[in-house]
């Protein structure tokens, strides 16, 4: 059974940016993504902290997701507009 694609809509702004960030950089499974969701809703935590809690991100992959988001190295991690 193949993970839906997640609402995106129901994430917050920074879970969106790092979600996009982890697809851009192909960083997961489909299902590992699906499981970090699953908990994230659950729990209601930042999604890049679930994913590293997991162990499916390193601090490495959370450094430069924060250096691009501080630098503005990828305008379509800032897409959302929440930063003007």
């Amino acid at each position: 059974m193949e993970p839906t694609v997640p609402d995106l809509q129901a994430l917050s702004q920074w879970d969106r940016q790092f979600y996009r960030f982890v697809e851009q950089q192909q960083l997961l499974k489909p299902k590992q993504l699906a499981l970090a969701l699953k908990i994230q809703r659950q729990q209601h935590g930042p999604l890049a902290l679930i994913l590293w809690q997991l162990g499916f991100v390193g601090l490495q992959h959370l450094a430069q997701f924060w250096e691009r988001v501080s630098g503005g190295a990828d305008p379509d991690l800032l897409q959302d507009e929440a930063f003007g």
